[in-house]
């Protein structure tokens, strides 16, 4: 099985389980838990595609934005999330590439 097949059955998997979870219980309602759902589902594909940080910030993301529709916090919330996306830039700084004066790109 390729990187990218386990990828997409992880996800898939996490998305299907998250889904009968929020039907199963009675008092959570489908809108905003399914953002948190998704959030979740998406984790394996983009820790395999596009590392640690794209991951984290896209699930941080949509977890807590389905916090703050829950809890009515939304301005309060986002600075939070925009707080939690610096942090994650810093803790996990992208990767330059050198710059080879002999590739024959551009």
């Amino acid at each position: 099985m390729t990187r990218k097949q386990t990828a997409g059955s992880l996800t898939g998997g996490l998305l299907l389980i998250g889904l009968a979870v929020i039907i199963l219980i009675k008092d959570v309602s489908f809108f905003p838990w399914i953002l948190a759902v998704i959030g979740i589902a998406i984790l394996p594909g983009s820790i395999l595609k596009e590392g640690w940080q794209h991951a984290l910030t896209a699930s941080s993301w949509l977890i807590g934005l389905a916090l703050c529709f829950h809890f009515h916090v939304f301005w309060q919330g986002i600075l939070i999330l925009i707080g939690i996306t610096m942090i994650l830039e810093g803790l996990f700084p992208k990767k330059r590439r050198k710059h080879n004066i002999f590739d024959d790109e551009g």
